[in-house]
């Protein structure tokens, strides 16, 4: 079954960096291939809201609150060394850095607390986290 089986009408491939508005809200996708897995990752941005849907990025495991601001970072890294479920590699870190440019509020986890601290921070935070991974694995990958 795919999503074409399911739908009203045939759905409609968002292009990078395109901007629609569903309601009073404008989403903005932005692809982020193999960041953190899959050729055909992406991550969605809610203008209004300055909220920034992560999909994977930030998975942490337990059943914390629905919204915190308590760090995310390490929770995230621990849940990485069970599952090893991000593609580590060099486009990893600057696709994550680049998402800082904008500005998040909130970032809206999949898979745990969603959170509405310095969103940026934690984006420099776990960009760098794995800019290290990655340079432990592959020690020829300049600093």
């Amino acid at each position: 079954m795919s999503l074409n089986d399911m739908a009203d009408r045939a759905p409609r491939i968002l292009a990078n960096g395109e901007v629609i508005d569903i309601g009073g809200k404008r989403i903005r996708y932005i692809d982020t291939p193999h960041v953190p897995h899959g050729w055909d990752a992406g991550v969605i941005y809610e203008e209004t809201s300055q909220t920034l849907f992560c999909g994977d990025l930030f998975t942490h495991l337990g059943n914390g609150p629905a919204l915190t601001q308590s760090d995310i970072v390490g929770p995230a890294l621990a849940a990485e060394d069970i599952f090893y479920d991000t593609s580590l590699g060099p486009s990893i870190a600057p696709t994550v850095r680049r998402l800082t440019d904008l500005a998040p509020r909130t970032l809206a986890l999949m898979h745990g607390s969603s959170f509405n601290g310095d969103a940026v921070t934690a984006l420099h935070d776990l960009a760098s986290a794995y800019d290290k991974r990655l340079r432990a694995a592959m020690p020829e990958v300049p600093a």
